[in-house]
């Protein structure tokens, strides 16, 4: 298409050229004509001929070489007097003026109006082709490049499948429908399993995803007969392949299978008399009738067609017995000493070794044994030693056995474990002031007082053994009241830490007409499992809809969902129409390379519906802190007594906080997200509560 466009181009120039020849000749001016020009543009040609001059005098045999002028109406006297030629000795003529709709100077085209890099003619008076970098008329794209094989072919053409180009995105393209050649019509090389036949490949049949060892066409596109190794399901019993099937062969010919019965001793069978009768020497499993044969026939105990009497069957095809003086490992036994078995010995009644842990106490050798009851924690240990103080196993009666006569560690000499109230301070004490008295600077569990440790100590207002801000006593040990900054769960919708009204939270700690509260529940809304990698499409999401209008100040979100492995989470609050984003939660516990789902191994704990947490921006925990002090099988808030949180967004490009939102319009469809980055944990989103403080 370029070639063509080229030499369009060349046509076009080289009939200017003759179109200047004939003026120079004395001929008509030249009329540059286009497919973009307009009637519009013929109109401006034929009133230029009535009223303005032209550009080039013409001659004749009744004209002067004089020029004339003409005024047309609203022209000026100057005009009237204007040199209609513009041309002097010194200067020569006047330069092309492009877009004038008047073929000039050096000009390859000029359409006036119609000039543009999206028409046929530039807007610099060139003729747009392939190649230019300009997209013109029946053009699909223009790079202005010689590549071929990229986003825009020579051809100005955006690369397809079947455009005889392999692009970028293709393995082949031949330009043409035939998927039996060397590139199907998908732009793909041909491979076995692609439904297609190709002869190139050497494939006598493709059924794609039904190619299979049993089926018609085998997985190697080729069609199923006896001797290719493969059973064709309902019409052969077997196939050995090539040269593997035959007599005395496990596979007949014809890809029948060789029974016993059938005449044609099999490699399976000790004999084949074409028949499965017993008692005529070639038993009804094929085996020869003897003993020695390894078939127990008629009126022998065994036969392992041997002569080891020491197996689990004698020459004589007797079964061995222990006691026999032969130890028959194939029988279990272990050693066989005759008359001389005895279960205080080396070897017992039942032919085996003595050993620690049979119920035997073996002379000399042992202390005791009980057999399966045998422990390091019971009164005969693993090694058959009577287990006493001091020997490093807590026993029976014994509280801790560290094995040694240190008596102010953490186990006693007499095996006894050392006590908060001993008046000793033992290496898990903070303190032991020997009595169990707790106001006396040392608590009854042997710690110092502080906040958190569920015991009102003197400044304390209240204690309740957590450092949660959402019961009714909050961090620091004091007693919940509205202004506290902190929201009472259950009781205060807010607390915006003062007790003035007008300003979203009011004097009671109640939402005002300045705020907007979605609270949904019951939701069940599954989040896909390992699913996440960066986007919104990639997490569960719940659309939180606030029908009040106003500008956002604040917020919080308390959330209450089911999860396995909190590690595995990433949680976002976006603003109507995803405008901006809020990264609540990103994979706590580990550092993340990026906001795709990279990153280390997050914390192991979990979250429960019924311990619902809160985000906000007072929150006294960071939520990459969520669950660091608690285990796999503990629950976050209910088991670190920890609920209340501010965000930490972590690799989430986005807003650092709730107060990033001020400005927002809160009116529309907020969304709160989760997503699972990590495979084998799921769970699901309960309940939401947002709540939006208004200007």
């Amino acid at each position: 298409m370029v070639r063509n466009k080229l030499m369009m181009h060349g046509l076009s120039l080289g009939l200017v050229t003759l179109a200047a020849f004939g003026l120079a000749c004395g001929g008509d001016p030249p009329i540059e004509t286009s497919g973009d020009s307009s009637d519009e543009g013929d109109d401006e040609d034929d009133s230029t001929d009535e009223g303005d001059q032209t550009s080039a005098p013409t001659t004749g045999p009744d004209e002067t070489s004089a020029p004339t002028s003409t005024t047309t109406p609203g022209s000026t006297e100057a005009d009237t007097d204007a040199d209609p030629t513009d041309t002097d000795d010194t200067t020569g003529p006047a330069p092309a003026d492009c877009g004038n709709s008047v073929l000039e100077g050096d000009e390859e085209c000029d359409n006036g109006a119609n000039n543009g890099d999206d028409k046929a003619c530039t807007a610099d008076c060139t003729k747009n082709v392939c190649g230019d970098g300009k997209v013109g008329p029946g053009e699909g794209c223009d790079d202005g490049n010689t590549v071929d094989d990229d986003e825009c072919t020579n051809a100005c053409l955006v690369p397809g499948c079947g455009d005889g180009e392999a692009s970028v995105n293709e393995q082949c393209d031949d330009g043409n429908d035939d998927n039996t050649d060397e590139c199907t019509n998908s732009c793909t090389n041909p491979i076995c399993g692609d439904t297609f036949i190709q002869p190139s490949l050497s494939e006598e049949c493709d059924d794609g995803a039904d190619n299979g060892a049993a089926n018609v066409c085998t997985p190697e596109c080729k069609n199923a007969v006896c001797g290719d190794g493969f059973v064709l399901a309902g019409e052969e019993e077997c196939d050995g392949g090539k040269d593997g099937n035959g007599p005395g062969l496990s596979c007949l010919e014809g890809c029948v299978a060789n029974i016993c019965g059938d005449g044609d001793k099999s490699p399976d069978e000790g004999c084949d008399d074409a028949n499965t009768a017993d008692g005529d020497g070639c038993s009804g499993l094929c085996e020869l009738e003897e003993c020695g044969n390894g078939v127990t026939d008629a009126g022998e105990g065994c036969d392992d067609g041997n002569d080891d009497n020491t197996d689990e069957c004698t020459t004589l095809c007797a079964l061995p017995a222990c006691g026999d003086g032969f130890a028959q490992e194939t029988s279990g036994e272990q050693c066989d000493l005759g008359a001389g078995n005895n279960n205080t010995g080396e070897c017992t009644t039942a032919c085996k070794d003595a050993t620690c842990g049979d119920g035997f106490v073996w002379a000399n050798n042992e202390q005791c044994d009980n057999g399966a009851e045998n422990g390091n924690d019971k009164a005969c240990t693993a090694a058959c030693k009577n287990n006493v103080c001091g020997d490093g196993f807590t026993g029976p009666g014994e509280q801790c056995d560290d094995g040694n006569n240190v008596d102010t560690d953490t186990c006693t000499n007499v095996c006894k474990l050392a006590a908060c109230g001993d008046g000793i301070k033992g290496p898990m004490e903070e303190c032991d002031d020997g009595n169990m008295v707790d106001a006396d600077g040392c608590s009854n569990t042997c710690k110092l007082p502080k906040c958190g440790d569920g015991l009102i100590q003197p400044g304390e207002e209240c204690d309740d053994g957590n450092m949660s801000n959402t019961d009714a006593c909050v961090g620091m040990c004091k007693t919940a009241k509205c202004g506290d900054g902190f929201v009472l769960m259950g009781t205060e919708d807010c607390d915006d830490g003062n007790t003035n009204s007008g300003d979203g939270c009011s004097a009671m700690c109640k939402l005002e007409e300045n705020s907007a509260v979605v609270d949904l529940t019951a939701l069940n809304k599954a989040i896909p499992d390992d699913a996440y990698f960066g986007t919104i499409a990639t997490m569960a999401c719940v659309d939180l809809v606030v029908a009040k209008a106003g500008i956002v100040t604040g917020g919080s979100v308390r959330l209450g969902m089911d999860h396995t492995w909190i590690g595995d989470l990433v949680i976002k609050l976006y603003s109507p129409n995803n405008a901006a984003v809020l990264g609540l939660m990103s994979i706590p516990g580990a550092v993340e390379t990026d906001d795709l789902g990279n990153g280390g191994v997050g914390d192991s704990s979990n979250m429960s519906k019924a311990y619902p947490v809160l985000f906000s921006d007072p929150g006294i925990k960071s939520a990459e802190l969520m669950g660091n002090t608690i285990g796999t099988d503990q629950i976050v808030c209910k088991d670190d007594a920890a609920c209340d949180y501010f965000a930490a967004k972590g690799a989430v490009v986005g807003l650092n906080n709730f107060a990033g939102f001020a400005g927002t319009q809160a009116m529309g469809t907020w969304k709160l997200c989760v997503g699972d980055r990590g495979f084998g944990d799921t769970g699901t989103i309960d309940a939401i509560k947002l709540t939006l403080n208004l200007q």
